[in-house]
């Protein structure tokens, strides 16, 4: 396989990274922004955000309820646009990457809840006094939800190919194994150091997410693609390099 040949995995690659570390970003600048409204003199890191002046339980409710809020609203917007309103192409594969991962942001802390109460919804939770067993149903329904939302996004792969003859099992290591693999070792790699240990588990087991993806990918029936994706994107290679020097500089 030349490099020409491995230019979709790499240009999934490069989305799958910049769009996770984004979606961190912007997850974190909400809880930042709500701090900053309070006037709590907020600290922002690339993986939490501290505030110097201690809130109040209900104003550290509100700040934890910002991230997750945002990541959904943005998700779904983000999600719409790419699947309704742009062509297949490379910016739609971008948008498609982007609101997935901005959707898991939400969807990951609803599924952690009931067991992290230091995590942003397990803190919202605990304000409310939210039973156990209410969390516990929250948290099965939310998975069922996303396994069923990923599947469905998995018909959203089928426009693009790594070279004129079409290779189903080439195209899925490269639109989706390769960058899965990616996202667990490489985000979880530039998140170190971390606050509390807890911060890694979005990091290594949200992209498992994507299997659901790729399970339903592998059963559909592919003839070929619409898109040869043959060239590596430079823009995108600048975009990758500037969001990780920018995400590592918020240490």
């Amino acid at each position: 396989m030349t490099l020409k040949n491995n230019s979709l995995g790499i240009n999934s690659i490069l989305i799958a990274i910049s769009t996770s570390l984004i979606s961190i970003i912007l997850h974190e600048s909400a809880h930042y922004l709500i701090a900053e409204y309070f006037n709590l003199n907020p600290e922002l890191h690339h993986n939490y955000v501290k505030p110097l002046i201690e809130p109040s339980e209900k104003q550290l409710m509100l700040i934890a309820l910002a991230g997750p809020t945002f990541s959904l609203i943005i998700g779904i917007l983000i999600l719409f646009i790419s699947i309704k309103l742009i062509k297949p192409s490379l910016m739609k594969l971008f948008l498609l990457w982007f609101g997935m991962s901005n959707i898991l942001n939400f969807l990951g802390y609803m599924l952690i809840a009931p067991f992290i109460k230091d995590g942003d919804t397990g803190r919202v939770f605990n304000y409310f006094k939210m039973p156990f067993f209410i969390s516990i149903i929250i948290a099965v329904i939310t998975f069922l939800i996303t396994k069923k939302l990923f599947q469905y996004l998995s018909k959203e792969f089928i426009f693009y190919k790594n070279e004129e003859l079409f290779d189903k099992k080439e195209c899925q290591k490269q639109l989706l194994i390769f960058p899965i693999i990616f996202l667990i070792i490489g985000v979880s790699l530039l998140n170190l150091p971390i606050a509390v240990w807890f911060s890694l588990l979005p990091t290594v087991f949200v992209p498992m997410t994507y299997l659901s993806t790729l399970r339903l990918y592998k059963k559909m029936e592919i003839i070929d693609a619409e898109i040869t994706i043959n060239k590596i994107s430079i823009t995108l290679l600048i975009l990758t390099t500037l969001v990780i020097i920018i995400f590592r500089n918020l240490i």
